[in-house]
């Protein structure tokens, strides 16, 4: 049945001071339709008013402003409300002389009660401190129909509020999520290098061609974001720094891996900084008058949100004390949409290189831009699409990359002499625990990355894998070669035998890695991958040097050091037998997610949460094996279990998804149980089921289900 709002308009009484709220029913059945025509049932209102300050604007544009509203009926019929003031004790509404400044009412508790099977209408606690456009407003609304059971809730937020709604907070260069154990440059480490990026940064307009993006690049583990977070953090204590943005692969929020979030943490950045005069105004009026500014393109956003409102402010005050500079890390590891967006199946990859040209192209417009007065640092591994974008920028790029000019053999040595230092006094070893010549040794094989010394250091500093000085012996009874990579995967390779599983340990890694859009804490990856209680500890225990168990919290968390270590599985030549190919690693995802579905939970007997129910179920999409043998009381366990919010959108994308492995001539059994249970269930909860046309051209042309275009599938809840 559909329903619709009936628009109430607001009358005065001013015998007591109050407006009368004349509301047609709010929901209209159509099938109450007489002569073609739906039948409104008007309901009045009696709205008591205190402290209200409305607009000078005529009595048919006035709508819903009461504080407390009783419905006028007779007294015999109508149900008693109690407020806070009596009608007679309430001042009549004020009339404000000039529209373009009312105020909007400072508090608000508003109900309606009506008699059986009526709907209820009622809004409480709206709280409005009104500030040059920066006012909070925490008002809810809510509409009840008792005969139906349908409620629908309003909400209404300060454009300040919706910002931080779509805001990454641990992309911050000093978030928590990144913590204080984030990368950062060793004390009197990579100082040239630093050195010739705050001289950019300070005094870059005074080159002969000057720049306005600098790109920091180097192979893996060369210390990219070490450099780039030591930068933003002195930055930032001289207020330098306008705004960071550090992507991460291993995020535990999913909005540090897409882009989708970027444009709107360096909005929020920029408009929080004290010395950024005028902005935070300009920008709020924007989403005051847009709220979906938020879903446009990343352009858009950039036009709307940052150079708009840079325009508008231009000469308004002087921008000599304004910060200098945006930073922007592992922009490489942006993975442009989620995966959830993409569908089983997509181009991750292609997603991620879409979307890395798209952020360069937008941060390379506002750098061409007048209004634009801040110059941006983008660290990166030189992958083919970010180093074409630069190879073609040169005059508007300055490129820095990590390589022997900035001697970073001598860097490293430092740091290594000072964490072997550190290790003796931790353990109360004599300063003869390491041999002499050790640390030339370790700085050779290093070959100018820091990720190998840094790894080399997590390793020794195992007391679960013995005293650092029987570590270091194995260490360098280990074989070294000339090229460059093969002492890191030397030492990967040693370290994942040290798990009395490697193999699995190496899928383990992987899995951690794929999960789509899944929370990436340690429960929920233990729920899923361990079969027995304790798994976790028995093959992963050994090589917390390669994958922590613990955030900067001491909180159980699953993730990965360096991006270097899937390189190295994901490199036949270089890991070996360790190797995990896409169809191995995508074989063991969907037996766990098959033998978690068998066991209706965790095999390791973890209670069943919703923090666990939630992902799980979002993610079977994805992990569906053609050839098991499932039942319909898996499917009906999975729409059970199914995250009732979303029920539009996981529903028809696994009708799709089991299907995509069939023939045009023969359905396999896994796609016959799964549509079955899915169509039984959309038939008894009123959804709109594929025709018996539709199912046949499914079977040649089989339709794609677009979680962006959900109004276009054949299969559809009744509300889209």
């Amino acid at each position: 049945m559909r329903r619709r709002f009936a628009e109430g308009r607001v009358l005065r009484d001013p015998a007591v001071g109050s407006q009368t709220l004349a509301v047609a029913n709010p929901f209209l059945d159509e099938r109450t339709k007489t002569d073609g025509k739906p039948r409104l049932n008007k309901m009045y209102f009696r709205a008591s008013v205190s402290l209200v300050v409305w607009p000078q604007q005529t009595q048919e544009q006035t709508t819903g402003s009461a504080i407390s509203a009783q419905r006028s009926l007779p007294p015999s019929s109508a149900t008693t409300t109690t407020t806070a003031d009596s009608p007679s004790s309430l001042p009549t509404p004020i009339h404000n002389p000039t529209p373009s400044t009312w105020h909007r009412p400072r508090s608000m508790s508003t109900t309606a009660h009506f008699a059986h099977g009526a709907p209820t209408f009622s809004a409480q606690e709206l709280n409005i401190a009104n500030v040059a456009r920066d006012y909070h407003d925490h008002r809810t609304t809510s509409y009840h129909n008792h005969n139906h059971d349908t409620v629908v809730t309003i909400k209404s937020a300060s454009p300040l509020d919706r910002l931080l709604q779509h805001v990454a907070h641990g992309a911050v260069h000093d978030s928590a999520e990144r913590g204080p154990d984030a990368p950062k440059c060793h004390p009197e480490t990579r100082v040239a290098v630093q050195k010739d990026i705050m001289g950019w940064i300070e005094h870059g307009e005074r080159d002969d061609a000057p720049k306005r993006i600098l790109w920091l690049s180097g192979p893996a583990g060369s210390g990219k974001t070490a450099i780039a977070g030591t930068i933003a953090d002195g930055c930032y204590k001289r207020g330098l720094l306008a705004a960071s943005f550090f992507f991460s692969a291993f995020a535990g929020s999913a909005n540090r891996r897409i882009k989708k979030a970027f444009i709107h943490t360096l909005v929020y950045r920029l408009i929080q900084h004290k010395r950024v005069v005028g902005l935070k105004e300009e920008v709020l009026a924007v989403i005051e008058d847009d709220p979906g500014v938020f879903e446009r393109h990343l352009d858009q956003q950039l036009e709307e949100l940052i150079l708009k409102p840079l325009r508008k402010i231009a000469g308004r005050s002087s921008r000599e004390d304004w910060p200098l500079v945006i930073i922007v890390d592992g922009l490489d590891e942006c993975q442009g949409h989620s995966e959830l967006d993409i569908g089983p199946g997509g181009d991750t990859h292609a997603s991620g290189a879409s979307a890395q040209k798209e952020i360069l192209l937008i941060l390379s417009r506002a750098c061409r831009d007048p209004a634009f007065p801040f110059r941006i640092i983008i660290a990166s591994r030189p992958e083919p699409v970010i180093r074409h974008f630069f190879s073609t920028s040169a005059g508007l790029t300055l490129n820095t990359f990590l390589d022997d000019k900035y001697d970073p053999d001598s860097d490293i040595r430092l740091f290594l002499e000072a964490m072997f230092n550190d290790i003796r006094r931790q353990f109360s070893l004599p300063s003869t625990w390491a041999p002499k010549g050790v640390v030339d040794l370790l700085v050779a094989e290093a070959s100018g990355q820091f990720i190998y010394a840094a790894t080399v250091i997590r390793f020794l500093d195992n007391p679960q894998l013995g005293p650092p000085q029987k570590l270091l012996t194995q260490l360098l009874e280990w074989r070294s070669y000339p090229n460059p990579l093969e002492p890191l995967d030397l030492l990967y390779n040693r370290i994942l035998r040290t798990s009395p599983d490697p193999l699995t340990a190496a899928k383990w890694i992987c899995f951690i890695d794929n999960q789509h859009g899944a929370p990436r804490d340690a429960l929920y990856l233990k729920c899923m991958l361990e079969s027995y209680t304790g798994e976790t500890q028995h093959v992963l225990g050994t090589l917390t040097s390669l994958v922590g168990l613990m955030d900067e919290n001491g909180k159980p968390r699953l993730h990965l050091y360096h991006k270097s270590l899937l390189d190295f599985l994901d490199d036949p030549q270089r890991s070996s037998d360790l190797h995990v190919n896409n169809e191995s690693l995508d074989h063991f995802v969907k037996d766990r997610y098959y033998q978690t579905l068998q066991a209706r939970g965790p095999q390791s007997k973890h209670p069943l949460s919703p923090d666990f129910l939630g992902p799980f179920c979002w993610n079977l999409v994805y992990s569906i094996d053609p050839y098991r043998r499932y039942t319909m009381g898996d499917v009906e366990w999975w729409l059970l279990h199914l995250d009732q919010s979303d029920l539009a959108r996981r529903i028809p994308l696994m009708f799709s998804s089991v299907h995509r492995q069939c023939k045009w001539y023969h359905c396999l059994p896994t796609c016959g149980v799964w549509r079955k249970g899915i169509l039984q269930y959309c038939r008894k909860h009123g959804w709109r089921v594929p025709t018996g046309k539709e199912m046949l051209r499914d079977r040649f042309k089989k339709l794609e289900f677009d979680s962006r275009r959900p109004e276009e599938f054949p299969l559809r809840s009744p509300s889209s």
